[in-house]
């Protein structure tokens, strides 16, 4: 069996002053410090992680290092796991965004670009590559492994909707709060959604 325990980072300072976040790297809160020690301990009582992958931005990554800590372990960084480059927006309040770069009538398509970012369908890309040699290392491996999993909201989405091996261009999104843990696992070929908070 492989189980996953994706998690979203705590609240960030880019939560609190209304701003587009995405490649921007803002730190948590004291708030999001505090989230990260619960789901921590929540974890720690629940679920036992052999190995933690996260985001290295750094509301991402300091969450993964209270969990670390909790269970005693070091962090395994990876790129993929960044959140939606959101290229000119990245870090703007929103509603000077929403002025200075409107989005297209009718929304973007998920293959079209946001100005010096990527599209929707790139970052579904990196999901893919991210879960699919996940997978294929755990599976060589042969044996039972938890793996915790923190990354970003549209990220838990697009890795959602790799795992379940949904088209590239549906429009279902996982809705997830600050430290929302998301359970799946992966038992005899079936792929399962086990917890969802």
């Amino acid at each position: 069996m492989i189980e996953l325990i994706i998690v979203r980072h705590g609240q960030s300072i880019a939560d609190i002053e209304n701003r587009y976040e995405g490649k921007a790297d803002f730190p948590l809160t004291d708030l999001g410090k505090k989230q990260a020690k619960n789901v921590s301990k929540f974890l720690k009582e629940k679920y036992i992680s052999d190995e933690i992958y996260s985001s290295p931005l750094k509301r991402a990554s300091e969450t993964a290092e209270i969990i670390g800590k909790e269970f005693n372990q070091n962090i395994i960084y990876d790129d993929n796991l960044r959140e939606w480059d959101n290229g000119v927006i990245a870090g703007l309040l929103r509603k000077e965004a929403n002025i200075l770069y409107p989005e297209p009538k009718g929304g973007r398509k998920y293959f079209q670009k946001i100005e010096e970012g990527e599209s929707l369908l790139d970052l579904r890309y990196r999901a893919e590559y991210f879960l699919a040699n996940l997978l294929e290392t755990l599976q060589q491996e042969d044996k039972d492994k938890k793996i915790c999993i923190v990354s970003h909201g549209k990220m838990i989405s697009m890795l959602y909707r790799s795992f379940l091996n949904l088209p590239l261009d549906c429009d279902i999104w996982l809705d997830t709060g600050d430290t929302g843990v998301h359970i799946w696992r992966i038992v005899n070929n079936k792929r399962i959604i086990v917890y969802c908070d």
